[in-house]
């Protein structure tokens, strides 16, 4: 007859608890968090039957606006290993960066003006990034107002702009 014994308490894992020092204190300078935010604007003006990219300044102008979630490093680093691939032929390791900008604006951006004039634009989120019927509602948009949408969040995330 085997007797099965309880592992003493030494042996058994650690319960890893909340430093406290994060607790008492919010983040201070330099420090990123989830409510760091930046905004681009578009300014938007109808010619003929398409959108296209204007100046505050012109007659008819729309300003739209997207809000975007600051990255941590963390998240920055673990984005281009997922959008990393490794080319045997060539042997070096490529950035596929259209699967980059699609992960940043999935998991970024946080909101946008366009579906105030038109519910089909709505965006949606679970846990915190952008479902897919919402990425067909951003590709939906005209190609120049995607492009400059993505230009604009790069300037910030990859040039610091």
């Amino acid at each position: 007859m085997a007797v099965v014994q309880a592992k003493p308490e030494a042996e058994k894992k650690e319960q890893v608890l909340p430093r406290l020092d994060e607790k008492l204190m919010k983040p201070g300078k330099y420090e990123v968090t989830r409510e760091d935010t930046f905004t681009v604007e578009i300014w938007l003006k109808k010619n003929d039957r398409r959108w296209t990219l204007c100046q505050p300044s012109d007659k008819g102008a729309i300003k739209e606006e997207v809000v975007f979630r600051m990255w941590t490093y963390e998240e920055m680093v673990e984005s281009r290993k997922m959008a990393t691939n490794y080319d045997p032929l060539k042997r070096i390791h490529m950035v596929d960066h259209d699967a980059l900008n699609r992960m940043k604006l999935q998991r970024f951006m946080v909101s946008w003006t366009f579906d105030k004039e038109n519910p089909r634009l709505r965006i949606q989120h679970v846990n915190g990034v952008m479902t897919d019927e919402s990425w067909v509602a951003f590709t939906r948009l005209h190609p120049n107002i995607c492009s400059y949408i993505i230009e604009r969040m790069n300037l910030v995330y990859e040039f610091n702009g």
